[in-house]
């Protein structure tokens, strides 16, 4: 469909969505990702539009509503970059059926969230009659055998992220949207993502819980761990049986921490930008550093390659401050613990090697950390690689969420 059409021409629109925002209406196409946030008058000409009227008719129409006239060359180029025109051959693509969608709504059921909170409760209530059951970096050390460490909880930390990431897309699922799950860096983190392009088709107050969706595995799993380890312990089975439940419920409880660092675009900072309504936060906040760091240096401000909203300006200058502070404590984290932690390891390897320790087990310690380190951070670089190829073919940075508007 070309970018530009006659007065007179009948336009056809891809199957859309409109959801009602505050300050406008979503309008997008749930197959491809791909939304904008327009007025209500131009939400209501691409009913019109929808309806087989003609272009212009629809300009009468705007003219008329909103007394002034509607520019059709910049407003059909604007449907056209969203990709909202279908051309005159073009069949609409056919909706492929959400697969889980009856497991997402009894995942989530009140059933299902009831039986969550006993268990969350009855974990509290261990843990508060038993202090050896309550979460401390010493349950990590669960043997003193130090390559069975990150051997037990690299192979228990997979399905545990996709107990977490698969909680995010069965509370996605079960309103009919599709998803799909990548690997993401978050500076030097490694994570795991699920991406939920469509969720704009719903209303926002049923956003909040595919967002919160993962917090809820992690708290569950916790919990379940948690009082498995006191009935093994209770019942006289061997100590390390105990001990692995209890050092994977303290991972469960990092990923929970680690929700609050809101700079790395965790579940929490979603639902706090959804709050504010603010779809952009963080993208707006890091060109607004960048705008004052070049500025700081006499140099020439940088050039925006997105239009972003008012209240995304307005919230970038209160955020900055706590993107700076997150960044320079993750810095601050790597020097303080990661980088010492690691040497650690290294020294106790290498005295494996130079003390009077089975010399085969000091070889398993040094294979075990290095290919595990070693393929950490060699999946880093490969995202990071990846991604830069990404935003290189882009001309938008943000695909699944555009931000548009009728002039």
């Amino acid at each position: 469909m070309s970018a530009t059409a006659p007065a007179s021409t009948t336009i056809r629109l891809h199957r859309l969505t409109m959801v009602t925002e505050d300050d406008g209406v979503m309008v997008g196409r749930p197959d491809i990702g791909s939304y904008a946030l327009f007025p209500q008058e131009g939400a209501e000409a691409l009913r019109l539009l929808d309806a087989g009227t003609p272009m212009a008719g629809v300009a009468a129409w705007y003219q008329q509503t909103c007394g002034a006239s509607l520019d059709v060359d910049d407003f059909v180029a604007a449907l056209d970059d969203l990709k909202f025109l279908r051309g005159d051959a073009e069949d609409e693509p056919r909706e492929a059926p959400v697969r889980w969608q009856r497991l997402g709504r009894w995942t989530f059921s009140w059933p299902a969230l009831a039986c969550y909170a006993a268990l969350t409760l009855a974990a509290v209530v261990a843990m508060a009659r038993a202090p050896y059951l309550r979460p401390t970096y010493h349950h990590i050390f669960f043997t003193q055998y130090l390559s069975l460490i990150p051997i037990t909880l690299t192979a228990a930390l997979v399905p545990a992220i996709l107990l977490h990431e698969s909680f995010h897309a069965l509370a996605g699922r079960r309103l009919g949207l599709p998803s799909t799950l990548t690997i993401g860096r978050r500076f030097y983190y490694l994570v795991a993502e699920t991406r939920l392009d469509s969720l704009f088709s719903v209303p926002k107050r049923k956003r909040y819980l595919p967002f919160l969706a993962g917090m809820i595995a992690d708290v569950v799993l916790m919990s379940a761990l948690t009082l498995i380890a006191a009935v093994l312990h209770d019942h006289g089975f061997p100590a390390w049986c105990a001990g692995v439940c209890l050092a994977i419920a303290f991972t469960c409880v990092l990923r929970v921490i680690w929700q609050l660092m809101l700079y790395l675009e965790t579940d929490l900072y979603f639902v706090i930008s959804h709050l504010l309504r603010c779809p952009d936060l963080q993208r707006a906040t890091r060109f607004y550093i960048k705008t004052h760091v070049r500025r700081l240096l006499h140099r020439a401000p940088p050039q925006s390659d997105a239009d972003w909203a008012d209240r995304d300006r307005a919230f970038a200058r209160w955020y900055a401050p706590l993107l700076i502070i997150g960044y320079g404590f993750s810095l601050c984290t790597l020097v303080w613990a990661g980088i010492p932690s690691t040497v650690h390891f290294v020294s106790l390897i290498v005295d494996r090697f130079s003390g009077s320790q089975n010399l085969a087990a000091g070889i398993l310690d040094a294979l075990s950390f290095i290919v595990l380190t070693a393929l950490q951070w060699g999946l880093v670089g490969y995202v990071a690689v990846r991604d830069r190829r990404a935003r290189t073919r882009q001309t938008s940075p943000e695909a699944s969420l555009t931000k548009g508007a009728l002039t």
